[in-house]
């Protein structure tokens, strides 16, 4: 029987031929690992599901699919925690973030992870326990400092604080930072003594290489001597929070609380202080993600995103979140002075030399804004989040107060062994999203940059890297980067993406 021209057939054929030439172009564009196939945003769902990879299925959205697998990481690291990096298995997901009266009412996995600074010995809580902090009730303590421009950018304690920046709220409290790192990070560090300068030294020889959560026995993830070895499968994990007091009760519903010691820059200390969450990044390697997947989140009351400037946070749909809103965290509306957004306070004491012209006391309060707005992926993929938390009946978690501010991850990645005496700066391998990614709460005076211009130049530790017992965390400019890239060969060996190994001490 003789075929005939049907529209819906041609239209067909149409259809396949568009989908076929995507799909050519994108196996041709090396590494770009995404298939046709499910999106990555049906899969997010409230339960204790971390992605195993970083496949980019689904799509010729690519970043959609990056920033859903974000949010499934985000609900993961979450989860109640059951013993340290573990998730309680009999949480409901109803319960995903339910707001507590009582702040440690819970902890979460990933604030259950190891702390960087007490790994490596270094924990400026335990610089600075004076007889006024707490030794005894078993809080965090925090230290107020943050990320500012210039060469040197140390991150370690507040007393380096006091020439770079810092972010005080409107209520008048600054800003607190910590860090922890998961459990395959941590079994790789001290499995292989990278606490100590030397064994990093010695480790570069066959390439620093955090483990990506690849088991197989001969591409998996590899020691110090090179040998393959099982730190676990979900990669290695580095987590970035911002933390602010929270002095009204009827706020601990919008934010995840907790408790904590506070050291504050001008002395001030306060014992068993309520905190909630303003700023959390999330960065990960896995497999397809050699040069890590870089995400992160901000309560939604914290800044307007560039202009206009609302007087308050926008309202949501009233089926994702209440109408009534407050304040802005950090910025005034009717600011009165000093008005400047993202502007850089210098401090008016470090208790070495008079208070400097202009100075600014650590009270004031920071008026900050968003440089680069958010994406429509990424509020698109908020939507998302919250959808799921109303199918899983979490409709009061405190987690529907927090957005994707984006995720940046490679479209070409290298492989996850970094190669025998690797140097800074590191390849990036072709980062999206191309514009700037930064969470106003811990990049408030560098959101012209991206996660991945910062951490291609992390380096190991060196005997030079250390001022009073704390780690020394360098940040190049652009010139400096550009001056180190000229002399390749004398450049420092390079920490694989993390600058917490540079916090060693250890001979």
């Amino acid at each position: 029987m003789p075929s005939r021209w049907s529209p819906t057939g041609f239209a067909l054929a149409v259809l396949i031929a568009v989908v076929a030439l995507a799909a050519s172009f994108g196996g041709g564009a090396r590494g770009v690992q995404a298939q046709i196939g499910a999106n990555q945003c049906s899969k997010v769902a409230v339960k204790p599901t971390m992605p195993p990879t970083f496949d980019l299925q689904g799509s010729l959205d690519f970043q959609l699919s990056a920033d859903c697998i974000a949010w499934q990481e985000f609900i993961y690291l979450n989860w109640r925690a059951q013993g340290r990096g573990t998730p309680a298995p009999q949480a409901s997901p109803s319960a995903f973030g339910q707001p507590v009266s009582k702040a440690g009412a819970y902890t979460t996995v990933w604030e259950s992870y190891a702390n960087p600074d007490e790994v490596f010995g270094t924990s400026t809580a335990r610089k600075n326990l004076t007889a006024g902090v707490a030794k005894s009730n078993g809080l965090r303590t925090l230290s107020a400092i943050s990320k500012a421009d210039g060469d040197d950018v140390h991150l370690s304690g507040f007393q380096q604080a006091v020439t770079l920046g810092w972010l005080t709220s409107r209520n008048r409290d600054v800003t607190f930072y910590e860090e922890r790192i998961g459990n395959d990070e941590l079994a790789y560090i001290t499995g292989n003594g990278l606490t100590s300068i030397q064994k990093q030294k010695d480790c570069v020889r066959y390439g620093l290489s955090l483990p990506s959560g690849n088991n197989d026995p001969k591409t998996g993830d590899i020691n110090c001597q090179g040998k393959v070895t099982n730190y676990g499968n979900q990669g290695a994990i580095e987590i970035k929070a911002a933390w602010v007091q929270l002095h009204d009760p009827s706020q601990y519903a919008r934010y995840l609380i907790s408790r904590a010691n506070l050291v504050y820059p001008d002395g001030r200390i306060v014992n068993d202080a309520v905190v909630g969450l303003v700023g959390l990044h999330i960065v990960r390697k896995v497999p397809k993600a050699a040069q890590f997947s870089w995400a992160t989140f901000e309560q939604v009351d914290n800044d307007p995103d560039a202009t206009p400037y609302p007087s308050s946070p926008a309202t949501m749909s009233p089926s994702a979140v209440p109408t009534a809103t407050p304040a802005w965290t950090y910025y005034r509306s009717n600011c009165t002075g000093p008005c400047k957004v993202n502007a850089l306070a210098t401090a008016c004491a470090n208790g070495r030399t008079a208070p400097p012209p202009g100075c600014q006391a650590y009270t004031v309060p920071t008026q900050t804004q968003r440089v680069t707005p958010v994406g429509t992926f990424a509020e698109q993929t908020t939507g998302t989040f919250r959808a799921a938390l109303a199918r899983a009946g979490a409709t009061n978690s405190v987690f529907r107060y927090y957005r994707q501010i984006d995720t940046q991850w490679p479209r070409v990645p290298t492989p996850t062994r970094q190669k025998p005496f690797a140097q800074i700066p590191l390849s990036q391998g072709s980062p999206d999203p191309s514009w700037p990614v930064a969470n106003s709460t811990m990049e408030t005076y560098v959101q012209h940059a991206a996660c991945m211009d910062c951490h291609m130049s992390a380096r190991i530790a060196s005997s030079g890297a250390n001022v009073a017992g704390r780690a020394r965390i360098t940040l190049l400019s652009p010139k400096a980067l550009s001056a180190m890239k000229l002399k390749a060969g004398a450049a420092p060996f390079a920490s694989d993406w993390s600058f917490v190994f540079s916090k060693a001490h250890q001979p």
